[in-house]
């Protein structure tokens, strides 16, 4: 009856021996825990070489996201989004103001070819009619000139030869009635008589001139 305790505590001494060499050489270090990574940390925390397939997958992982985030709507606005609309907004408003500017132009240019180039060029036809006159007055007053220069001459010449002495004087002296004795001879040739020269007519240009009545 006594031995029943001591061969439950040898059995028990040889288990927990049994069972060390096992552990031991499970872990492989003589009762260390091993440091090998587990099962749930994923390809990118690998610290490996530089050339390793899977070093650069975390950052095209951020990269795909960041896209993603840019591209795919979301539940409130962005403010890249709403610039974007502002910007839409304002371009279509310049182009809606650009097709009524160019409407506006096409009206007028049909308009101007409608009815402003007839009136032009009935304008054009009335105007030469007006060259033709302004050329026939332009003639009309050079003539008047040259007829004034030659009266202007023809003054000055009167007054050389007859002098400037008052016509009442002269008309005076003439009354008078000289002796014989008193007479001089006439020291030069006489004069040539008078010759008017040749005006112009203003009913000759101006036919209508003639039939008003004089004032």
């Amino acid at each position: 009856m006594e031995e029943g305790p001591a061969v439950g505590t040898l059995s028990r001494e040889v288990s927990t021996e049994e069972a060390e060499p096992l552990g031991a050489a499970w872990s492989g270090d003589s009762g260390h825990v091993s440091q090998s990574h587990s099962s749930a940390s994923g390809p990118w925390d690998d610290d490996g070489p530089e050339d390793a397939p899977g070093r650069d997958l975390p950052l095209l992982r951020r990269a795909a996201s960041g896209y993603a985030s840019s591209l795919l709507p979301s539940a409130g606005p962005r403010p890249e989004v709403e610039a974007l609309d502002a910007s839409l907004e304002e371009l279509l408003a310049k182009v809606d103001e650009f097709v009524g500017m160019l409407d506006m132009i096409r009206g007028d240019s049909s308009h101007v070819v409608g009815e402003g180039v007839p009136r032009i060029h009935a304008k054009a036809a009335e105007m030469r009619r007006i060259y033709g006159r302004i050329d026939k007055l332009e003639a009309f007053v050079r003539m008047i000139g040259s007829s004034v220069a030659r009266m202007e001459e023809q003054v000055a010449k009167a007054e050389a030869e007859l002098g400037t002495f008052p016509r009442a004087f002269r008309r005076l002296l003439h009354t008078i009635s000289v002796p014989a004795l008193f007479r001089s001879a006439p020291s030069g040739p006489q004069r040539a008589a008078y010759e008017p020269p040749v005006l112009f007519r203003t009913e000759d240009h101006f036919p209508g001139c003639g039939d008003r009545p004089q004032l």
